[in-house]
C-alpha cells in the first residue's frame, strides 16, 4: 500500500528563525510542513520562493511525521497535484499565510499559497482531506490536528512493573 508522509517542523531548537518562532507561537508547535512521496520527492513552498519538488531527507529531530496510507489512485492524484504546484511555479503568499494565522478571509488566487495550504490541497487531491476543512485557514499545526483525526498518530505505551511484595 502506498504511503505519503507529511513532515511538520517545530522550531524549538532553531536559533536563527525569528519568523518560524513567531508562527509557531501563534499556533504551536509547528511553523512549516512538507509532503513527501515514496520516491523521496518532497513538495513544499518557502517564504519568498516558488513551490518546489525535490528529493530530501528529514533527519532533524525537529520534524514530526504523519504517515497517510493511501490507495494507488489516491497516491497518484496527490503526486500529480504536487507536481502541478511545482511545475506551475506557484508563489509563496505572505498575505495568505498571515490570514491563516489570524483566521481572516482573503482572496484565493491559485498562483499563490503557503506551506500548509499547499499540503492540504495535495492531500485533498487524493481524497484524504475532511470535506469541511478549508485549506486556506490551516496553519501547519492546524493541519497536523486535522491529519491526527484522519490518521491517528500511535502513542507508544510504556509499562512500569509494580512490585506487590
Amino acid at each position: 500500500m502506498p504511503k505519503v508522509c507529511v513532515w511538520f517542523y517545530n522550531p524549538c531548537n532553531d536559533t536563527s528563525g525569528l519568523i518560524n518562532k513567531l508562527v509557531s507561537r501563534l499556533d504551536p508547535p509547528f511553523c512549516h510542513c512538507e509532503v513527501q512521496f515514496q520516491d523521496g520527492q518532497a513538495c513544499s513552498i518557502y517564504m519568498g520562493c516558488k513551490a518546489v519538488m525535490k528529493c530530501r531527507s528529514f533527519e532533524s529531530s525537529c520534524y514530526t511525521p504523519v504517515v497517510l496510507d493511501c490507495s494507488g489512485p489516491e497516491y497518484d492524484a496527490m503526486y500529480a497535484c504536487a507536481r502541478t504546484y511545482a511545475d506551475s511555479a506557484v508563489s509563496f503568499s505572505t498575505l495568505k499565510m498571515t490570514a491563516s494565522l489570524m483566521w481572516l478571509p482573503t482572496p484565493t488566487p491559485e498562483r499563490h499559497t503557503f506551506c500548509s495550504e499547499l499540503c492540504a490541497n495535495v492531500i485533498r487531491a487524493g481524497g484524504r482531506m475532511l470535506a469541511n476543512v478549508e485549506p486556506a485557514k490551516l496553519t501547519p499545526s492546524g493541519l497536523h490536528r486535522v491529519l491526527a483525526e484522519i490518521e491517528p498518530v500511535p502513542v507508544p505505551l510504556t509499562a512500569v512493573a509494580i512490585d506487590f511484595k
